[in-house]
């Protein structure tokens, strides 16, 4: 190997350096070094939530004597059938049960779609006055949230029949965890909400209010905790600033330095050329 192919060598790896610190920051799970096992996985058996706890959850949060009230029937029979068919396609019943109280505001709804659409997590809505897609039933409409969910969260084949109208096979597995939810938490850029910051927390925040049901505390005490939480969130996101902050520092000052390496490199092989041809 002559002078100038070792140069050559040496500067496309300078220049695969340059290209790798380049596109790092566009994998900000890589660049933030978020711990995977923090996070909260959408598909599972195991619910933190009972039946009991979504049921009372529902009942307490439905606003009575309007036109979107349901009956404790109602509730129950939504608790069941979110449990069923979540079980069966391997989705975690209290999250899609949550997704779902976040989306319709525990069905009280009030946004572009109604009640009669049996539309539980805004399947098609844009805004603006688009009431997206509208299932013959319940049962119909809550497995179609857990179809949507299942398409983000795993790359496993449904179960049943499809009748999720936003299933999407790009979206396979890009959000396996609820945090990832959320199209600007979204480490692959794809997400259930647009632009979604913090959709997720607020998707655990319904889930961890159901967990608390029923068990001993106050509300003082409650109040507390949630306080703390609330430090901790803002202090996590004050150190994730700064973290990325000084990854892409380091990131432009290594590729500053990459460029002048290169430099060095042209001049020196400009100056063997001449001096070869002499």
């Amino acid at each position: 190997m002559n002078y100038s192919q070792k140069i050559n060598n040496f500067r496309l790896f300078i220049i695969s350096i340059i290209i790798t610190l380049l596109i790092l920051p566009c994998f900000p799970s890589l660049v933030n070094g978020k711990d995977e096992k923090k996070l909260t996985k959408i598909m599972g058996e195991n619910s933190l939530c009972t039946a009991e706890q979504m049921y009372t959850y529902l009942i307490k949060n439905n606003k009575p004597n309007t036109k979107n009230s349901i009956t404790k029937k109602y509730a129950l029979s939504f608790v069941k059938t979110t449990i069923k068919e979540a079980k069966k396609e391997g989705v975690r019943p209290d999250i899609a049960f949550s997704v779902m109280m976040h989306e319709t505001g525990c069905l009280n709804y009030g946004g572009d779609v109604t009640k009669e659409q049996n539309n539980f997590a805004g399947l098609g809505t844009t805004g603006g006055g688009v009431k997206g897609a509208k299932f013959k039933t319940m049962t119909i409409g809550i497995r179609a949230v857990i179809q949507h969910l299942k398409c983000y969260a795993s790359k496993e084949p449904l179960k049943g029949k499809c009748v999720d109208p936003r299933w999407n096979d790009s979206l396979r597995g890009k959000a396996m965890y609820v945090e990832y939810l959320g199209y600007a938490d979204n480490p692959y850029k794809k997400g259930w909400a647009y632009p979604g910051k913090g959709y997720g927390k607020k998707i655990l925040t319904h889930l961890n209010k159901i967990n608390k049901i029923g068990k001993k505390g106050n509300t003082d005490e409650d109040s507390s905790k949630d306080n703390d939480e609330k430090i901790i969130l803002k202090r996590e996101k004050k150190d994730q600033v700064v973290n990325t902050t000084l990854s892409v520092g380091f990131n432009v000052l290594l590729i500053y330095l990459m460029l002048l390496i290169l430099h060095k490199i042209n001049k020196s092989e400009k100056k063997y050329n001449k001096y070869k041809r002499k």
